[in-house]
């Protein structure tokens, strides 16, 4: 992987089309784009179980520019339900938070001895602060499938050491974009002026590449692939974007008539923050709602640090 790229704020994309020019679009749109199941196309949810301020900043926000489907989670007591909902996973530690050393192993231990999410989810921690006798019983008393990472305080060698990481945990699957589904958003819609008429259309999805749309009958005969729309607004919740868009493709599906619009490369940095915003928080939604009505962990973790003996320690039995 050429990790040159990484130091800029956007990613270099050659083909912006990559995703529908491979023949990944399938007639159903709708039904290919909702499915999730497959992590080998759809990629690793990853999860960062309290990350500091700084961290989110200077590290995550570029794993999403890079379309790493990234969730920031701070509150241990849901995580289990998350993977639960979310097999095929990563979750990545912060250890320099809330807990000791002791707390935190026998915490993951925990999650390791799940036996419905055995195999399924990868572990790792990350910190810029443990000693190194911490990082010994970090690297000796847990699986960490997904690895360790020790933060340097260099942003750049931080962030090219956790796309290694992710990289060898198979975090990208080979779909390009993480995208949101938008249909629970009665806001998400896409409209224009041609011919002193308005031209509107509900989203279905959306990510940084581009929208599926739903196309009213009479609109289908009006759209054209290869057409050039110019400052279309863009509605996500409260905010309005303006776009320039090509019509990529009209495509009949069970559900009806979609059509595919894709951002033009003049799409400027800011519309582009903003819609990936979007995507993370309409994500982390469906995350929410997925463990809705589940009980969150009341296990206590906390474990009186003491002096570690050096062979392996039963923390259960501290």
């Amino acid at each position: 992987m050429n990790i040159s790229r990484f130091f800029n704020k956007e990613p270099i994309i050659k083909e912006r089309f990559y995703f529908y020019d491979k023949g990944h679009l399938k007639k159903n749109y709708g039904d290919f784009m909702a499915s999730n199941q497959d992590y080998k196309i759809f990629g690793k949810k990853i999860f960062f179980l309290y990350p500091s301020y700084s961290f989110q900043g200077s590290i995550l926000e570029r794993l999403r520019t890079l379309e790493y489907e990234v969730y920031t989670i701070n509150d241990y007591k849901i995580i289990k339900n998350i993977l639960k909902k979310n097999k095929d996973s990563i979750l990545l530690i912060n250890v320099d938070s809330i807990f000791n050393t002791p707390t935190w192993i026998k915490f993951i231990q925990s999650i390791e001895d799940l036996t419905d999410i055995f195999g399924t989810i990868q572990i790792g921690v990350f910190s810029e602060k443990a000693s190194q006798e911490d990082i010994k019983h970090y690297e000796t008393e847990i699986l960490h499938e997904a690895g360790t990472l020790w933060l340097t305080g260099d942003s750049d060698e931080d962030f090219r050491n956790l796309v290694k990481l992710l990289d060898k945990c198979e975090a990208k699957g080979i779909r390009q974009y993480v995208r949101a589904n938008c249909l629970a958003d009665s806001s998400a819609e896409i409209f224009w002026i041609l011919n002193n008429t308005m031209q509107k259309f509900k989203l279905i999805d959306i990510s940084a590449v581009g929208i599926a749309v739903q196309v009213p009958k009479s609109m289908v005969k009006v759209l054209n692939p290869g057409q050039v729309i110019t400052r279309a607004s863009l509605m996500l919740k409260s905010q309005q974007i303006f776009v320039n868009i090509n019509i990529y493709a009209i495509k009949q599906s069970k559900e009806g008539t979609i059509g595919i619009f894709m951002f033009n490369n003049d799409t400027s940095p800011d519309a582009l923050s903003t819609i990936r915003t979007y995507v993370a928080e309409t994500l982390y939604r469906k995350i929410e709602d997925s463990i809705f009505g589940m009980h969150p962990d009341q296990d206590n973790y906390k474990v009186i640090e003491r002096k570690i003996k050096s062979q392996k320690t039963d923390y259960n039995n501290i």
